[in-house]
C-alpha cells in the first residue's frame, strides 16, 4: 500500500520558487509576508541566497524612537536602494544589521553585514504593497525588485497572536522586548497606515512586478499552492 505523500512545506515551496526565479536571470526578489510569520527565518534558510530584512535598514536610535517599527517612515530608503544597487552589480555588498533587542526593546542598528550569493532575498511585512499613500516612498525601492512572492495570513488575528508569540520567543532568550500592548499598538498603528485588505487587493488585481502569492494556515504551513498573479 502506497504511504500517503507529505505536503511540500513552506520552506521547501520558497526555495522552489527561487530556483525558478533564478533560472529566469531574476536576482533580485521580495517576500512579503505578515509580522511574526517566520519569514526572516525561512529567508535565512536558502542556500545561494543573500538574506536581508526591510527592519535591517530601519533608522538608528534616536531617530526610530519607540513602537514605530515598521511603520512608514521607520526605514533608511536611500542606503536600502544602495544596497539592492550595489548588489545587483557585484552580487556583494555591504548593509546595516539592526537588533530588536537593543534599547530596551525598541531595537537599534548593530553594525554592518556582508551579504553574497547568486540572489537577495529582501524580506518585509507590507512588501511590495500598493494604494497606501503612506508607502508612496517605497515605490523606487519595490521597482528594484525583479520578482515577488507574498505570504497570506488566514486573518488579522492570527497575525497579533504570530507577533506576540515573536515577542515571547525574543524575551525566553534574555532579550529586551516590548510590552504586550506596545506590540497591540504598533500592529493597530500597521493596519491604519497600510490596509490590509486594500493593500493586498490591488497586489492581487494589477500588481506592477511578477508576483505570486500563497496562503497560509494558522500554524504557519501552505494552506494551498503557489498562485502566480503575473509572470
Amino acid at each position: 500500500m502506497a504511504l500517503p505523500l507529505t505536503p511540500p512545506s513552506t520552506l521547501e515551496l520558497l526555495q522552489g520558487w527561487c530556483g525558478e526565479r533564478r533560472a529566469a536571470g531574476q536576482r533580485l526578489l521580495g517576500l512579503s509576508a505578515p509580522p511574526g510569520s517566520g519569514k526572516t527565518w525561512l529567508a535565512r534558510q536558502l542556500p545561494g541566497v543573500a538574506a536581508l530584512s526591510l527592519d535591517d535598514l530601519y533608522w538608528p536610535q534616536p531617530r526610530l524612537g519607540r513602537g514605530r517599527r515598521g511603520l512608514p517612515g521607520s526605514h533608511d530608503l536611500p542606503r536600502l536602494m544602495a544596497v539592492l544597487d550595489g548588489f545587483r552589480r557585484e552580487g556583494r555588498v555591504l548593509a546595516p544589521r539592526f537588533d530588536k533587542a537593543l534599547a530596551d526593546g525598541a531595537g537599534d542598528r548593530a553594525g554592518e553585514q556582508w551579504l553574497q550569493g547568486d540572489q537577495l532575498l529582501l524580506e518585509g511585512w507590507c512588501l511590495g504593497a500598493e494604494g497606501s499613500d503612506a508607502l508612496a516612498a517605497y515605490g523606487p525601492v519595490w521597482d528594484r525588485l525583479d520578482a515577488v512572492l507574498v505570504l497570506l495570513a488566514p486573518s488579522p488575528g492570527r497575525v497579533l497572536r504570530w507577533r506576540l508569540q515573536a515577542e515571547a520567543r525574543q524575551r525566553r532568550r534574555g532579550g529586551a522586548v516590548l510590552a504586550a500592548r506596545e506590540v497591540t499598538a504598533m500592529m493597530q498603528a500597521f493596519a491604519a497606515a497600510v490596509p490590509p485588505a486594500a493593500t493586498l487587493a490591488r497586489l492581487q488585481r494589477t500588481p506592477r512586478r511578477p508576483t505570486w502569492m500563497m496562503p497560509l494556515d494558522g500554524r504557519r504551513r501552505p494552506a494551498g499552492p503557489l498562485i502566480c498573479v503575473r509572470s
